[in-house]
């Protein structure tokens, strides 16, 4: 797990942050428009940033979803990784769609409708959160 980690962050050029637990080390890239890297012992898992509404008062706690799992990582070359990189960060950057009212790109965990940010739902739409 190290070792993987440790050719990762050698091949980044930046990165938002970087947390260890015992079992895996995650790597936040780019914030909301970005990707999540999650090395494990057993995998890299590249993950798309989202939030998820825990109702009450502690409001949105940031999360991720798993966008593909790649075993076995040491046979893959440094450009086949950062390839892997760039298309989950892609694919994040297509949820993106912009709001009908302010124009705004907004990912999916931020709109109400299809194509209305919260903002504007609260103020075009009525909606009440």
């Amino acid at each position: 797990m190290e070792q993987h980690a440790q050719r990762l962050l050698g091949l980044l050029p930046v990165y938002s942050t970087l947390e260890r637990t015992r079992d895996a080390i995650q790597i936040d890239l780019g914030g909301s428009e970005g990707v999540v890297l999650l090395v494990t012992g057993e995998a890299l898992e590249l993950r798309l940033p989202t939030i998820e509404w825990t109702r009450g008062a502690y409001g949105p706690a940031e999360a991720s979803v798993l966008w593909k799992r790649v075993k076995n990582l040491e046979k893959l070359d440094d450009a086949q990784i950062l390839d892997l990189v760039e298309a989950a960060r892609a694919a994040r950057l297509r949820q993106f769609i912009k709001c009908r009212f302010c124009g705004c790109p907004t990912p999916p965990e931020y709109r109400t409708h299809k194509d209305v940010c919260h903002r504007c739902a609260e103020e075009n739409l009525g909606v009440v959160f």
